[in-house]
This record gives structure tokens, sequence and C-alpha cells, in this order.
């Protein structure tokens, strides 16, 4: 009987991508992590708590008799080897310590059926309890959680209600529409172009039939991301990526000039990650929402007060609790959409009873992409075809129609899937734009985040050729995810 598949891979393969969805890993010691953003620090990829779990595990460390049992529970298996590095002249105690507590979280994860860095950022500690080798563990309750214990990624502005995001219970069928992704290593871009496709994290090929509790009076079908480069548009037409006709329009150009350019060589077109809420322009995530409301327990009241907003951004909005409200969220305009959905995100509505904008992104999101950190590059790759023409949903003239139209983006172009390639930072890539912005203040003098480093990149396009010199960096990087 042949092995189960989910999105085109099986188990053990997506166990593989698995393994490198941690964050950069820069030369640094613990002192250094102190005063660093969320964007920046390794420690932030591997304990899923964020910044406040660092920083109790620095203030422990600063103590003339630190806790390294809690040091070690507090950052888990996938931090622990990290946290040892970043202490100078630690000791081989004090090293078995550290593995001890985490591993002691591993178990009770496993028991439970949890991830060990989502395990991790549920412990509740008494430092006062415990010996610096030794001590008891317990879950820390949802109530007692904080947003960012709750909902690591940011899948929603305002805080979760008592419900650690990862517990969601999404329930699909595979359509098994899209063919299988197909492994690749770096080092088969060696003297390739690379071009970033920055999308949403949506999944392709999907039933969603429910969330939690609720099932959905109509599943919701999914057909966006990564996976759009193994699915019906590319079996049909070769199609590579779509989106609106002005952001197709700049990659065909910007293609085109890199192969002039870079006489020879392969332009790739490849995924990065955006933000979850970047799925709030897919027809999916409307069609999500909608389905969730039809679920919660929202007073007319309420309603009337989310239509009357609503109405001024679409004087020809449905109403949130018409019984059509699903085709309007599905058949209006991407940034209707995307002010539908975040209104409900606003701390008002969500006291209203307005059900979790999260758990609607959470739902359409790629299984394998759910824990990934935004600015992530590489789980879809292909060469674009530099000679062939746009494809359009509603084309004007002659021009080629498309056979397998995307119901949120109207224009798509051609190429050839290459591959999957194990997800990294972007500033591997995109080097000089990081280097060229580093130490650089924005108008309000604060430091650049990674985001005004993505908008660049997204703004700019650059068209970069894969050195000998970036390959050794993104190499160096995997080897440390699997020490």
């Amino acid at each position: 009987m042949a092995e189960e598949t989910i999105q085109g891979g099986t188990a053990d393969q997506w166990a593989e991508y698995a393994k490198s969805l941690a964050v950069d890993i820069p030369e640094i010691t613990w002192k250094d992590v102190g005063n660093v953003a969320l964007d920046f620090t390794p420690i932030i990829g591997d304990i899923k708590g964020g910044y406040e779990t660092v920083k109790m595990i620095g203030d422990e460390l600063d103590k003339d008799d630190p806790n390294y049992t809690l040091i070690g529970i507090l950052g888990g298996v996938g931090a622990a080897a990290t946290i040892i590095g970043l202490v100078p002249y630690i000791g081989d105690v004090a090293q078995k310590a550290i593995m001890s507590g985490a591993r002691s979280v591993a178990d009770s994860a496993s028991n439970l059926g949890k991830g060990v860095l989502d395990f991790a950022q549920r412990v509740e500690v008494d430092p006062n309890t415990f010996g610096a080798f030794g001590g008891n563990v317990r879950l820390k309750p949802a109530s007692k959680a904080n947003k960012a214990d709750l909902d690591p990624l940011g899948y929603q502005k305002t805080r979760m209600r008592n419900a650690y995001l990862s517990d969601t219970d999404v329930r699909f069928t595979d359509t098994n529409e899209n063919l299988p992704r197909q492994p690749m290593s770096w080092e088969e871009t060696e003297g390739k172009v690379i071009l970033p496709f920055y999308g949403d994290r949506t999944s392709r090929g999907l039933m969603v039939e429910g969330v939690n509790d609720l099932d959905f009076e109509t599943p919701v079908y999914t057909e966006g991301g990564i996976d759009f480069m193994v699915g019906p548009a590319a079996q049909a037409d070769d199609a590579i990526w779509a989106s609106n006709q002005n952001i197709i329009d700049r990659i065909d150009k910007e293609s085109t000039k890199a192969a002039k350019k870079y006489e020879g060589a392969d332009i790739i077109g490849l995924t990065g990650s955006m933000a979850p809420d970047a799925n709030d322009f897919a027809t999916m995530t409307g069609g999500a929402m909608a389905e969730l409301i039809k679920g919660a327990k929202i007073t007319k009241k309420s309603a009337k007060e989310f239509d009357k907003i609503m109405k001024e951004i679409d004087p020809d909005f449905v109403g949130v609790l018409s019984p059509k409200i699903r085709k309007w969220a599905e058949t209006t305009t991407s940034p209707k959409r995307k002010a539908f959905i975040r209104l409900m995100d606003s701390a008002p509505m969500q006291a209203n009873g307005f059900p979790s904008p999260a758990l609607a992104r959470y739902s359409v999101t790629d299984p394998t992409q759910r824990d990934m950190p935004p600015g992530m590059f590489g789980l879809g790759a292909s060469k674009i075809n530099t000679e062939a023409p746009l494809m359009f949903n509603a084309p004007k003239g002659n021009l080629p129609k498309t056979n397998v139209p995307h119901s949120t983006y109207n224009t798509q172009i051609a190429g050839e899937y290459l591959g999957s390639l194990p997800p990294v930072p972007q500033k591997f890539i995109f080097d000089d734009i990081y280097n060229s912005m580093e130490g650089k203040l924005d108008k309000r003098g604060f430091p650049l985040t990674s985001a005004n480093i993505t908008h660049a990149i997204k703004t700019k396009m650059p068209a970069v050729k894969m050195t000998p010199e970036r390959l050794e960096s993104i190499m160096k990087y995997l080897s440390m995810l699997e020490r």
C-alpha cells in the first residue's frame, strides 16, 4: 500500500522540511542577545516564546548561581546547543543540566503530542522551588499566557482568546491535484540568478472542512502559495506564479533585464514567505473567515457597528450576518477583503465576539509553513521562461488566456518548476541590500528592521547571482541547524 501523502509529500519528506524552519545563527555571545530585535537573534528562531523567553534565560544566566535545568527547560532541545554555545566557559556539569532540562520538556511534549518548542514556551516554573539541577515542570494555562506565547508569529494583531494557536485543529482533505514537491539542493543554484517571489503562505489543493469544533457549511478550496508551481495551472500552462498584472509585469520586466545582463544564466523565481496576515488578500481566507462568522455569537448590535464601518469602505457590503457573506468575501476586491478581515482583528470587534482572524489565516496556511518566520526563501524554485508571453484570466485581443485561472489574481507567468530547497533567511541571498541598510535609521531615528529590508527587496526586486561565497554562507547556516 502506497504511503499516504499530504500536499504532494509523505510525512518523512515534510519532516525534512521541518528541520530547516529556524532563523539565522549569527556569531554572537549571549550578552549581545538582550539588545537585539525579535527578527535578529537565532535564539528567537529556536525559542518560540520570543524575546520574553530569551530575556528570562538571559536573566537566569546573569545570576551568580544560574539554574541550568530551568534554562534547558525554557530553551528546549532545539535551542539547548545554541544556548551552550553562547555562554562562555560553561562547564560540563552545567551543560549536562541544560540538556537534561531540555530533554525533560521533550519527553513531556512527546507524551502530549506537542512539538518540543511549542511545549517549551508553555512551561510555567517557580524559580524559587528549583535547585540548580532539578525541579518540577508544569504547563502554563492559556489564560495566564501572554500574546507572544499564544501566537508567536503574530497571526493575529489582538491577543488570542485564551487559546494557543498551535492547538488549532484544522480539518481538511487533500484533493491530490498537485504534483509532488521535488527536493532540491542549494548547490544546484550555483551560477543561477535569483529573483524574489514574495508570496503568502496559503496552501494549494486542500478542501478545508472545519476549524476546532466548527464544521464549515461549505469547504474552502485553497489555490495559492508555493504549490501553485506544481498545481493544475502549472500542469496545464507551465504557469509558475500568479499575481495581479502590475506585479507579474514587473517580474517579467526584471527577469528579461536579468537574462540580458547575465547572458546564459537561468533566471530563477524563488519563493519567500510573507507575514501571516498576507493571507488576507486571498479569496480562500475570506471564505474561511465567512465560515467562522457563521459559528460565532455576534449580537445584532455588534453586527450593526461592524456593518456601518464596512459600508464606508464598500457601500455594497452585504452585512456581516447576511447569508451572502461568504459570496461577498470571496468575490470582493482584495483590498476590501483585507479591510474586512483586519477590522475583525481590532480590539473592539474581538471584544464584541467576532471570530478570530488568526483561525481563518491559520486554516488556509500550508501546513509546512505554519511555523515559518517571514522572509524565509527557498520552498519553491522555478526557472522563468523569459520568452513566453504572460497569461491572463480575461485577456485583451489575442493575448493568451489562462486555462486554470486563479480566483484572486488575474495574471500568470510561465516557466519550469525546478524543486523545493531547504528555506533560509533572505539575508543570505540578498546580502547586498542587507549590508547597505545595516546600521541605518528610519525617519523617526529608529534602527531599520527586517520589515524595512523586506520592503526594500520587494521594491527593488534585485536579480542576485548565486556565487560560491553566497552558497558557502547558506551551507554553513544549514550545517549549523543540523548540529
